[in-house]
């Protein structure tokens, strides 16, 4: 009987031990929630740290990773404790638009199937879908996209010349309005990164069509004549064959007053006032445009005398016979400033 009751004895020691050793163990630990990367998962801990945490959670840190509260934080009940992975940071562009994304992908492949990209024939991706991650690394991708697009185009009017005597040479005259007309065209256009690079014509439909202009151009040439000095045409009313002079300033006692009271200088003609009026405009062969702006004792009928710059050019000029001396249409030429061209 004595030892039954040592052995029972005994027995209730040891329980009450190892109830008081549970209970001193759970008194010492604590409910702690760690968010690794996101990633909660809610732990009963007796480590006195934070490193002592991860420590026995074998929960290693990188380099450039964080973890919130500190390692030599004491680790007290409910506590949070967050863990942020370092990841490199993608600079992307997509047909123009461009973000920046942080990425645990290895490959530039990896990274477009994680943000839901396919890449399909034709797109570009720069660079290549191999190329390892970096931090900071720019990839660009352009997408191939086939649009059939509808448009309307103007088309342009012609433009039909049609030659008339009735009205003088050169003159032109517009009969009927030209109007551009419309066409409808469909397009198959590649854009490539929004970009257009390629289109082809599908069909044309013509929705309205040009109309034609039509313009008279007048063939009927007035009498005229070529300035061979100049190239400028003249039209004239009248024609002189005439006897030719020249005179100039020199001590046979001229002055450079004229009888109509301009002064002299080449392109002023001495005339017969009852042939040529003073102050007609002419064009004389040889010589050019002019006006009959003087008078003189010897000049009586059909003789012009025309002014030159010296008595060695009057001289080479002598005196010529069946000179053509034209009287022109237009009477309010400048005679003077139309010289200067010469």
């Amino acid at each position: 009987m004595k030892n039954r009751s040592r052995i029972a004895l005994l027995m209730v020691a040891l329980f009450m031990l190892f109830a008081v050793s549970i209970a001193a163990n759970q008194s010492s630990s604590k409910i702690i929630t760690l968010v690794d990367d996101k990633q909660v998962t809610h732990y009963q801990t007796d480590a006195q740290n934070v490193q002592g945490l991860l420590s026995q959670l074998n929960i290693t840190l990188g380099e450039k990773d964080t973890v919130e509260p500190m390692l030599n934080t004491e680790i007290t009940d409910n506590m949070k404790i967050t863990i942020e992975r370092w990841k490199p940071t993608v600079n992307l562009t997509v047909d123009g638009e461009a973000t920046a994304q942080k990425t645990n992908a290895q490959t530039v492949g990896e990274f477009l199937t994680s943000l839901g990209l396919q890449i399909k024939e034709g797109d570009v991706v720069s660079p290549s879908v191999d190329t390892p991650i970096t931090d900071g690394l720019n990839i660009e991708v352009k997408t191939k996209e086939i649009k059939t697009e509808v448009e309307d185009r103007p088309m342009s009017y012609s433009t039909k010349v049609v030659e008339t005597a009735d009205l003088a040479y050169g003159e032109t005259k517009v009969t009927q309005e030209g109007k551009n007309g419309v066409k409808t065209v469909t397009l198959e256009r590649e854009y490539l990164g929004g970009e257009l690079v390629n289109e082809n014509v599908l069909n044309v439909d013509v929705k309205e069509e040009p109309v034609e202009e039509v313009v008279l151009k007048g063939t009927y040439k007035a009498n005229s004549i070529t300035d061979v000095f100049t190239g400028e045409n003249y039209t004239y009313t009248d024609v002189y064959d005439m006897e030719a002079t020249a005179y100039t300033i020199g001590g046979d006692g001229w002055g450079n007053k004229t009888a109509s009271g301009m002064n002299t200088f080449v392109g002023m003609v001495a005339v017969d006032p009852k042939v040529i009026p003073l102050g007609t405009k002419l064009y004389i062969e040889g010589y050019g445009i002019a006006i009959a702006g003087d008078t003189g004792g010897a000049i009586k009928g059909n003789i012009v005398d025309l002014f030159m710059n010296s008595e060695s050019e009057c001289r080479q000029f002598g005196r010529q016979h069946g000179l053509k001396v034209y009287v022109l249409e237009d009477q309010n030429i400048d005679v003077k400033a139309e010289r200067t061209n010469y």
